[in-house]
């Protein structure tokens, strides 16, 4: 398997936070604030009207128990609802909550609600941690005094946020209970199963995951790219090629990231380093494909081991203005040396300065050679006096300095 020198950014796609109920499916558990207004009301709907709602795991073994809370605290559970009406009312629906969870009168029902409240509320405050809402959500389960449909959601929140903590081990217990005691196959609990084994290092049993989901949608792109990810990780590269030649012969490219993430994982197989060029080449005639720096570094690079040295300038040269230093600007000065291009490598040679080269001392030899070439003769030495003091270029410097010539 090739190195993975441009793949980090197409397998961002394998670490979604997979959503649950009320969050957004753009951020799941990683967007902590998905407990607007409107969420916090739908989720007291969700929580008080649990008996009415249609069963949502028709197939769990688990009995959903009375949802009849004690009559002694029926004010703080009322109080407690409609605490989630206020905007910015998660200290109080916290604090409510732990006085119903300290009364020894509540029963299951009323410290599951509790909890499953404060767990929320935990969820929408909590920065860089789940610790609390995880406490809370596993207090709610524990209790097991929830309509199943609500006790399976925490069950779910609390696995998607353990693995979140990196407590992946945690997190396969619930969601292996969960889908064991719901007999379903809940899209949400598969996906946060996958993120669960990629989390614990187990590519090929997350891609055996995905597989599935494929095969129930089969054009579905995000869990072909996921998919073809995965195979990469697990080192299975002819499935992950094979699964970009699928997309791509379905017309599934439409989008910039979509060929961005094709030619990088591409790039990584042994043997298709031509079909990366191929998709780049056909996003950017199609307009698709938005120019990265990485994507000219990958053509340069490419056309420069292939030795053809105009392909690789040309790459280079668009590439290194998207530059964040001048390693780039530098490999272009090359080219042009070796082109005979002297007033070309001379520019590209103080561009590379400007932006800034680990070995300096490159710098002044491409300066030297181009002064040479230009004739510049004062230039030259003087140029080559500066490459002397770096260790890089101070012994070719040196010995063109005796010849009295750039070499």
């Amino acid at each position: 398997m090739k190195s993975t020198l441009l793949l980090s950014a197409a397998l961002v796609l394998l670490m979604p936070a997979f959503p649950v109920d009320a969050q957004t499916e753009a951020g799941g558990v990683t967007e902590r604030k998905a407990n607007t207004r409107a969420a916090r009301k739908a989720e007291q709907a969700k929580t008080k009207g649990a008996t009415n709602q249609a069963p949502l795991y028709p197939n769990a073994t688990r009995e959903s128990p009375e949802q009849r809370g004690d009559k002694a605290l029926q004010k703080d559970m009322e109080a407690l609802f409609k605490l989630q009406e206020e905007e910015g009312a998660e200290d109080k629906v916290i604090a409510k909550a732990d006085e119903v969870l300290a009364n020894p009168k509540a029963n299951a029902f009323d410290k599951s609600s509790a909890a499953y409240l404060a767990g929320a509320a935990w969820q929408s405050k909590e920065e860089g941690s789940y610790g609390n809402a995880i406490k809370y959500y596993q207090r709610a389960v524990d209790e097991n005094g929830l309509h199943n449909n609500n006790h399976y959601r925490a069950m779910l929140q609390l696995a998607q946020m353990l693995a979140a903590e990196d407590k992946n081990a945690e997190a396969l217990v619930e969601v292996d209970k969960f889908l064991n005691e719901t007999k379903s196959e809940d899209e949400s609990a598969a996906r946060i199963k996958t993120q669960i084994m990629v989390g614990m290092g187990k590519p090929a049993d997350a891609a055996a995951l995905l597989e599935k989901q494929l095969a129930a949608n089969p054009n579905d792109k995000k869990t072909m790219m996921n998919l073809a990810a995965l195979y990469m990780q697990a080192e299975q590269d002819a499935k992950a090629g094979a699964m970009f030649d699928k997309m791509r012969a379905a017309g599934l490219l439409t989008e910039s990231k979509d060929y961005d993430i094709a030619f990088r994982l591409l790039a990584n197989l042994e043997g298709r380093e031509k079909d990366a060029l191929a998709i780049i080449d056909e996003g950017l005639k199609k307009g698709i494909l938005e120019p990265s720096y990485e994507m000219y570094a990958f053509q340069g690079r490419s056309f420069y081991e292939a030795e053809d040295m105009t392909h690789a300038m040309e790459a280079w040269s668009k590439g290194a203005p998207l530059s964040k230093d001048g390693e780039m600007y530098l490999n272009v000065a090359k080219l042009q040396l070796d082109a005979d291009k002297w007033a070309a490598a001379k520019e590209s040679a103080m561009q590379a300065k400007g932006k800034g080269v680990k070995r300096q001392g490159d710098i002044w030899q491409v300066l030297a050679r181009a002064e040479n070439g230009l004739g510049n003769k004062a230039a030259s030495t003087a140029a080559l006096k500066e490459a002397t003091k770096y260790p890089e270029t101070k012994k070719w410097a040196e010995a063109a300095l005796r010849q009295g010539l750039a070499q």
